[in-house]
């Protein structure tokens, strides 16, 4: 799947996580299929895509989906900062990077990247940040309840008691609480 226009993907600024994930190994997203999403929040996409590269791509997936929050490239409903994408996949992951996407991730500089962000941004990130506190202090609250003694407990306990509302799936609660930790974490250290 080497028929990727690669200047239409690297001038958007985000992108969906599983795109980001193709896009790495160098398959085409717009060849993939929109996965469908469970009611548990988690994406199915047909294998066919995929060929043989599917266990590869699931795996990045996995990952990047797991580490957008805490390495600072996760975006609003599940898409990703696509350069900030890019440059935690070839600087720190050190991943092979296809070659219409090597030259500029090789050009991506940390230094660009934290300038590029301007006061709004920040102003929002303070915004979410405190929400992250707050969320945190609400989860050490919640271990004295009967389904909160570990995160995996009140996950599935607050999926379930919520279902019919998107900010308790499953994937949802998992990435809040993990970038809930990592931002309280951060203060304690």
């Amino acid at each position: 799947m080497v028929d990727i226009d690669w200047d239409y993907w690297v001038s958007r600024p985000y992108v969906y996580t599983w795109q980001a994930a193709a896009l790495i190994q160098g398959i085409n997203p717009k060849k993939i299929k929109f996965p469908e999403r469970d009611p548990a929040g988690e994406l199915h996409f047909e294998r066919a895509n995929f060929g043989d590269a599917y266990p590869e791509f699931k795996a990045k997936l996995d990952l990047l989906t797991e580490r957008a929050w805490i390495e600072n490239f996760s975006a609003q409903n599940t898409r990703v900062d696509f350069k900030r994408f890019l440059y935690w996949a070839y600087r720190v992951q050190k991943w092979p990077i296809p070659a219409g996407l090597l030259s500029f991730a090789q050009g991506l500089s940390l230094e660009a990247l934290v300038e590029s962000t301007d006061e709004g941004d920040n102003a929002l990130r303070d915004s979410e940040r405190n929400s992250l506190h707050l969320i945190w202090a609400l989860r050490q609250l919640l271990k004295e309840h009967q389904y909160g003694k570990t995160d995996r407990e009140l996950i599935y306990f607050l999926s379930k008691t919520y279902s019919n509302q998107a900010a308790f799936k499953r994937l949802t609660l998992e990435m809040k609480f993990a970038e809930a930790q990592a931002a309280a974490e951060a203060v304690e250290s």
